[in-house]
């Protein structure tokens, strides 16, 4: 797996744990099928916008490498989730814009599984 494969997918896993309320601990929760779907829509995306956003997560996989010598998606969980916040907080637009686009396709994902539409039926019944 590529450098940019890796943190996509890490970064997709974090987000989603973020958000899946279903499994408390999330110790149990795979979310291939959610990183899936947001590299199947940055493929489905034109060269002209999917570029900026490849070149923005390169660029965030390796921000804390001089400051920690670690990349994101071999840094401990807790620094991960930090580093994500620190980015959806940032005074830089294009690092809350990345953070949002992913959240956006993340989110979207895992509350379209069927699994977890069912869960939420059942809870409002």
């Amino acid at each position: 797996m590529s450098y940019l494969s890796k943190t996509i997918s890490t970064l997709c896993c974090d987000i989603a744990s973020m958000h899946d309320h279903s499994d408390p601990i999330g110790a149990d929760a795979s979310y291939d099928d959610v990183t899936e779907f947001v590299v199947e829509q940055l493929r489905k995306m034109p060269v002209f916008f999917s570029r900026p956003i490849l070149l923005a997560t390169a660029v965030f996989g390796v921000s804390r490498l001089l400051l920690e010598g670690s990349l994101f998606h071999s840094r401990p969980p807790h620094r991960r989730c930090l580093q994500v916040e620190n980015w959806r907080r940032s005074r830089f637009a294009t690092s809350r814009d990345l953070i949002r686009f992913y959240t956006s396709l993340v989110v979207l994902a895992l509350y379209s599984r069927p699994a977890t539409s069912a869960r939420r039926m059942e809870g409002d019944g």
